[in-house]
């Protein structure tokens, strides 16, 4: 089968940081656990805060780093053990309207030490959520590639939106900004920004657009035709009852609609909690990441 999956050329193989002597583990971190203890990670280019050799619920050990790319503040956990010049497993989560970066250790926090126990770092940047996948978010986007494809070598991606992070992580999807993304799960998120515009969606889309239909029209997810999904893998998570921020019938149904035309495996589950995460999102997350990197391993073998 040939490779359907999004993006440029891979990254070539960096050096993370000089001194960083810790155990070989790379992308198989999807597979198999990181050793229990090891060095802890240097200090990391741009960074403001750290908490070190925190522990998962199964005895994991990880350091939870917060930095400044390039004016956009992020969080990354990185779990101990790690050889980040071997391909790594990378998650992204992208936050919802009011929220910021730190999600990530917080909102994310269960599902993103369950990845920590499978050997896969995460960020979640302040880019999405408020900017949508306005002019600053995509901007910071692109810088956030850059920066972890300096640091280490991102074999493969994963993609873990909520509520108005789906616009750019949609984008970052449909538009192929990143290489090698294995699969996005999206959970009462938005789709269709210009639709959300024209019924009076919340008030930070006029400033995270400039107040521009155009802006809006240009890097909206829904703009995107079923081929932009070819090959993708999808999981969509929505309401049955109202959500009155990302109506489903305009955003999780109709991606999933448009999505499964072409898509390699695009799936919907439904729950009735509004525009609140339903738990099972929690222990979902791990598990499809690793079924769809299986998949999408077996296609490029």
């Amino acid at each position: 089968m040939t490779d359907t999956t999004h993006g440029g050329p891979h990254p070539s193989r960096r050096t993370f940081l000089a001194g960083a002597a810790t155990a070989g583990l790379g992308i198989a971190g999807l597979l198999t656990a990181p050793p229990a203890s090891a060095a802890a990670l240097p200090r990391l280019p741009g960074e403001i805060s750290r908490r070190s050799n925190l522990s998962t619920g199964t005895g994991t050990r990880y350091d939870a780093v917060e930095v400044d790319i390039e004016g956009d503040r992020a969080w990354l956990t990185v779990p101990r053990g790690l050889d980040l010049d071997e391909p790594v497993a990378l998650a992204w989560f992208y936050h919802g309207s009011g929220s910021d970066h730190g999600a990530l250790l917080n909102g994310f926090g269960y599902e993103a030490r369950q990845l920590v126990d499978r050997g896969t770092v995460s960020i979640c940047q302040d880019a999405g959520g408020n900017g949508y996948a306005g002019p600053y978010a995509m901007a910071a986007q692109a810088a956030g590639w850059r920066y972890v494809s300096s640091l280490a070598d991102v074999g493969a991606n994963f993609l873990r939106a909520t509520s108005g992070g789906g616009a750019l992580a949609a984008e970052v999807l449909g538009a192929g900004l990143i290489p090698d993304i294995v699969g996005l799960y999206f959970v009462n998120a938005l789709w269709d920004v210009r639709r959300s515009w024209d019924t009076g969606g919340r008030v930070e889309l006029s400033s995270a657009y400039g107040g521009s239909t155009a802006a809006v029209d240009r890097t909206n997810p829904a703009r995107h035709p079923a081929s932009a999904w070819a090959g993708d893998r999808i999981r969509i998570v929505h309401t049955t009852g109202t959500d009155l921020v990302t109506p489903p019938q305009h955003h999780g149904i109709a991606f999933y609609e448009r999505a499964r035309q072409q898509g390699a495996d695009v799936s919907i589950r439904t729950h009735g909690l509004g525009h609140t995460t339903p738990s099972f999102v929690g222990h979902e997350v791990p598990l499809y990441f690793k079924r769809w990197f299986l998949a999408w391993q077996a296609e490029r073998a």
